[in-house]
């Protein structure tokens, strides 16, 4: 554990040295809404296989600073009622150079109307570099994530994940888009699975359309039961303001 952090430390310290902060004109507001089919996070699906109705809204100062809400409706345990959940982040964005961009978010999720209470909330650091349109790299740490064991129920464990997403212009407003990841769950019988998805977006600014196929490996079954996606379709309309 103590060698998977340090990776992550040492991998957040070059990039914030390599970079300087975003440089706007005045603080900007912004945000999002969206309806997706099924709601995915690393191929595992929050909203039991339904649809979900998301909003962000985020704030990007001057200097770098970023703040923002996150709400989505949520089902992460099939056997209680659907739930919400609510992700506030802060955060730093900078830039190096034209082509190269990051950011680094620390993320509090929390499920305020689950019948188990503070179970399932968790903590997350997140640092994601961009190459230009088409290159997305990110990884992610938490402390305390949220794992159901059958012989000793809800636990917090740490945990750690990598991906990468790609999207590639195709023809006018038509991209594909694509990505592959890596998460790995501490804890009794700690274990790791792949995730990946394929797929394609059209960009009618202010709207995006967005079609995928998502999949994970067998292990992903071991961990996350019927959440874990197996070759699942999803589609998403996002309006951003």
């Amino acid at each position: 554990m103590t060698s998977r952090v340090s990776a992550w430390l040492l991998a957040l310290s070059l990039a914030l040295a390599l970079g300087t902060p975003y440089s706007f004109a005045a603080d900007v507001w912004g945000g999002s809404l969206s309806v997706t089919s099924d709601y995915f996070v690393r191929g595992i699906s929050r909203s039991a296989d339904r649809a979900a109705l998301q909003l962000d809204l985020h704030f990007v100062s001057s200097s770098g600073f970023v703040a923002g809400l996150f709400a989505s409706n949520a089902d992460v345990d099939p056997d209680l009622p659907s739930d919400v959940e609510l992700d506030a982040f802060l955060g730093f964005a900078w830039s190096a150079g034209n082509d190269w961009r990051g950011r680094i978010l620390a993320s509090h999720y929390a499920y305020p109307w689950n019948k188990l209470g503070s179970s399932y909330d968790y903590d997350e650091l997140n640092l994601e570099l961009g190459f230009q349109d088409w290159l997305g790299v990110a990884v992610t740490y938490s402390p305390n994530a949220p794992r159901y064991i059958a012989y000793r129920g809800l636990i917090g464990v740490s945990s750690e994940a990598a991906e990468v997403n790609l999207q590639h212009a195709l023809l006018g407003h038509l991209s594909a888009t694509g990505g592959i990841g890596y998460a790995y769950l501490s804890g009794p019988d700690s274990a790791g699975y792949g995730y990946w998805s394929v797929g394609a977006a059209y960009d009618l600014a202010p709207v995006t359309l967005a079609v995928s196929y998502v999949n994970t490996t067998a292990a992903a079954k071991t961990l996350f039961y019927n959440a874990a996606a197996d070759g699942r379709l999803t589609a998403t309309v996002i309006w951003r303001f």
